[in-house]
């Protein structure tokens, strides 16, 4: 009998530690898994967020509290960069309580840290502050300076957005002397290109230059070729700025190319709305307007791209709710059964006394799947009602951007012509002066005079005015037949100045334009007001911008 106890004992206590080491093994699985996930979720945060949200379902099952802390700080994280900010401020709460609890402040902090993000994306600067500040004592209480940095530059670049240039100066400078102690030259090229991002906004260019070609050439001895991508594009725009276009134009291009062979399309759009910016620097209109339309087709395909992995991170959280849900459902169905086993054990002996709470239960059961069902119809519509708004909004937002386009399109068109027709009559001035300096001077004043001459004719007598006619017509179309309808009939001198106006010139540029005085400007704007009937009140040229 002793030697049966004994056996039975060691059988319990081998169980025991055959389920501790399987629980082990587990955990060091999804840990390991969860470890990948953060890897790739910069890369493919799509990914990462679906890896993290089955791992999320097995920690649960399996009670492992820790780790579902850690991954709900990475789908907090992953939510909140898709702006999804109510669901990822959950997923943050519940890590944040269990790291509390488990007393793990260093990835207490790094819940704070994402907290503030969140907070300053939603308008609230203040909690926002106070989490990063709250994350920054941590660190300097567990003597983490990697952690303390980190916050800092955290804090430094809340700081920035806000306009408060020399604090935000202030907290990357402590940042980056941290980063530089503990030798972390990812995190210094980091450093360098957000102070370099200051000094520019506060139009220090030298200091910009110096501190974006440091984390430029960190990174080109890291490797990181996506860092890289941003670091040519600001080094372009700076160089841009302070007037180098052309070498500003082969940073850009070449931030261009990486972005491109690496697939990064938001990346690719900021470099070749720089390189659309230099070629107008440059006069190039021509292939700054080319690039400007690219940039327009890649904002499309980013806005694309985007939309998809938030439909996806969405469909994952769907996923998520409805597994969890069937879940519990199948909790309670399994309690629900043990519990009627157990009473059908016990009613074998007293089926005739305990007949009628069998029958209860059973009306119970029946009236709660009622009752579920009901609250799944409920939520099924409620999906569908939020699924149906959300592509209105979609709708809504592509019709906006294609009239905000249009309407760029049709300002750089007007600016265009008036910039080709003055650079028309420099160049023909231009070209006569270097011919009258070459002659005789008696005969300099008799051609200087012609020229004079010419000009003045020019201002009076446009023989462009065809050509401008027909090209304005094609950016304002309908514009003359409208104001002829309303008229009843405009000389084309009036015609002329009604359209100066509507491209929104001021008064000087449209007397210079028609070679007359301020006073004769003033006179032919009365003769248009008379001859469109306008009203005293009304505005000319808001009338006229209105056709």
């Amino acid at each position: 009998m002793e030697s049966l106890k004994r056996i039975c004992f060691l059988a319990v206590v081998l169980s025991c530690f055959c389920s501790a080491i399987s629980l082990a093994q587990s955990l060091k699985s999804l840990t390991q898994q969860l470890d990948s996930a953060w890897i790739v979720s910069k890369s493919a945060p799509e990914s990462a967020f679906a890896v993290a949200s089955e791992l999320l379902e097995k920690s649960r099952s399996s009670k492992m509290d820790s780790l579902t802390a850690r991954i709900q700080l990475l789908r907090g994280k992953i939510l909140f960069q898709f702006g999804m900010f109510q669901e990822a401020t959950e997923a943050l709460y519940e890590a944040e309580y269990i790291f509390e609890r488990d007393l793990q402040m260093k990835r207490l902090a790094q819940v704070n840290n994402v907290l503030g993000e969140v907070y300053y994306r939603i308008k609230n600067s203040e909690n926002a502050l106070q989490r990063h500040e709250q994350a920054l004592k941590i660190y300097n209480q567990i003597q983490d300076e990697a952690g303390e940095a980190e916050t800092k530059s955290y804090i430094g670049g809340m700081f920035e957005k806000m306009g408060s240039y020399p604090k935000a100066l202030e907290y990357q400078t402590e940042s980056l002397s941290l980063f530089e102690s503990l030798g972390m030259k990812s995190e210094i090229a980091f450093v360098r290109e957000n102070i370099g991002s200051i000094y520019e906004d506060l139009e220090k260019y030298d200091s910009a230059y110096s501190n974006f070609q440091k984390a430029f050439l960190l990174n080109s001895e890291l490797g990181d070729s996506l860092r890289l991508i941003g670091n040519l594009n600001n080094l372009g725009d700076v160089l841009r700025k302070t007037g180098d276009a052309e070498k500003s134009l082969e940073f850009s291009q070449k931030a261009a190319e990486m972005s491109q062979r690496l697939g990064v399309l938001n990346l690719q759009k900021s470099a070749v709305v720089d390189i659309s910016k230099a070629y107008a620097e440059m006069g190039d209109y021509e292939n700054a307007f080319e690039y400007l339309e690219q940039s327009r087709q890649l904002s499309d395909l980013v806005f694309t791209e985007e939309s998809t992995r938030q439909l996806a991170i969405q469909e994952a959280q769907y996923n998520l709710f409805t597994k969890n849900q069937q879940i519990k459902e199948l909790e309670q169905t399994r309690i629900f059964d043990a519990k009627v086993k157990w009473l059908l054990l016990f009613l074998v002996s007293l089926l005739c006394v305990l007949s009628w709470v069998i029958f209860n239960r059973q009306k119970l059961k029946i009236r709660s799947n009622r009752e579920l069902l009901q609250r799944q119809d409920e939520i099924l519509e409620v999906k569908e009602q939020l699924i149906n708004t959300e592509k209105e909004n979609l709708k809504l937002l592509e019709l906006k951007m294609q009239a905000e386009d249009k309407a760029h399109s049709r300002s750089l068109t007007a600016q265009t012509l008036h910039v080709i027709d003055k650079n028309q009559m420099l160049e023909d001035i231009q070209t006569k002066l270097k011919s009258i300096l070459e002659e005789d001077p008696k005969e300099q004043k008799k051609r200087i005079r012609n020229l004079i001459k010419q000009i003045d004719f020019n201002f009076s007598h446009d023989t462009d005015w065809d050509d401008f006619k027909h090209t304005f017509e094609k950016v304002h179309q309908d514009f003359f037949k409208n104001i002829q309808a309303r008229s009843g009939g405009l000389t084309p001198a009036e015609m002329k100045l009604a359209s100066l106006m509507r491209l929104n010139l001021n008064s000087k540029e449209i007397a210079s334009s028609l070679g007359i005085s301020m006073d004769s400007l003033r006179i032919s704007r009365y003769r248009l007001r008379k001859k469109l009937n306008l009203k005293k009140d009304d505005s000319l040229q808001q009338f006229l911008l209105c056709i």
